[in-house]
This record gives structure tokens, sequence and C-alpha cells, in this order.
């Protein structure tokens, strides 16, 4: 079951959902921090959605997973290759940016990782940007993740190829064609 946190916030947070909340564990603590601290917060300022993943059952649900979208600018650093810019816009080979749909948060419970897999978390995801694709446009989806084999692996089998670092050279920016 998908619950976007803003029909969570106009209905006032029940204590059930925010003891989920408060009990969600993740390995990227970043992830973590993000959907405990700042979530509700980037909700109401209207910088992101967030969508909450709940296991069905038949007790209510337990959190099992989040992700978190918006829409960004994508910045082509001197490095990326000329037919990659071209492939990203649609046009032109020789802009400096595009707008981007982000995927800025991913994770799933730790606790209960046995309970969906990371490729059924981010087709949920996915199926959520195609609709604001068919809505608004666009032709790809961004993520930044760190450098580590076993994340950049699980996202190249899940369709994403790198491009480039960020302006930090701290993330690996991975984009996806949406179908």
């Amino acid at each position: 079951m998908v619950i976007p946190l803003q029909k969570i916030i106009d209905g006032n947070v029940s204590e059930s959902i925010s003891q989920a909340i408060s009990q969600f564990t993740c390995q990227d603590k970043d992830v973590e921090m993000f959907l405990k601290n700042k979530a509700f917060d980037f909700e109401r300022r209207d910088k992101s959605r967030t969508y909450l993943i709940f296991n069905d059952d038949g007790g209510g649900g337990t959190l099992v997973g989040y992700f978190t979208i918006s829409l960004n600018a994508l910045p082509f650093r001197e490095s990326v290759a000329k037919n990659s810019i071209k492939r990203i816009d649609g046009f032109s080979k020789d802009v400096k940016a595009v707008g981007i749909i982000l995927i800025g948060q991913f994770g799933k419970d730790c606790n209960l990782a046995k309970n969906i897999k990371g490729k059924d978390l981010l087709e949920i995801c996915l199926r959520t940007i195609k609709k604001a694709k068919n809505i608004v446009g666009g032709r790809f989806v961004m993520l930044e993740c760190l450098d580590v084999q076993q994340v950049v692996s699980f996202y190249k089998t899940n369709g994403f190829q790198p491009l480039q670092f960020d302006e930090n050279d701290k993330y690996l920016q991975m984009v996806r064609r949406l179908q």
C-alpha cells in the first residue's frame, strides 16, 4: 500500500503512522534521517513529495520503505559526452542543463528488508514518476548515490546508467530513460 505523505499531513498524522516513521531504520542513515526529520517540512514547502510503502499484513501494515521525488535541474559537467547530453535533452548537444525528475530519497527498513525487494520498491517509485511524466512530460529520471559497487550494480540492473559525479564529486549521478 502506497500512502503519499501529503495525505497524512492533510488528515493530520495518526499516532500509528508517526510511530511507524519513528521506528523506521535504514542502512543509509541519511535516508533514515530525512524521513524522520525533514520529509514533513519538505512536503509542506512543496520541495518534494514523499511516499510511504506499507505491507498490508491485515493489521494496518508495516512501513517497509519510502521514496521521495522532486523536480530538479541537472547541470552537465564538461566530462559528459555530447551524444549523452543530446540523448537526455532530446534536441541539443550544447545545452548546459536540463530539467529532470529526481529520486531524492529511496530506502527500505533494514529490519524488514525481507518484506519488500528493492526492485519492487523501485518499480512502485517509477510508476509514480510515470504519472508525473504523463502530466508534465520529461525524458529521464535521475538519482544520486555513493559510488559503492553493490549500490551502483543494483541501479544498473534496474536500467540506470552512470552519467557523472555531482559538483562536489561525492555522489554518482545515474539516469534512466522514462518509458
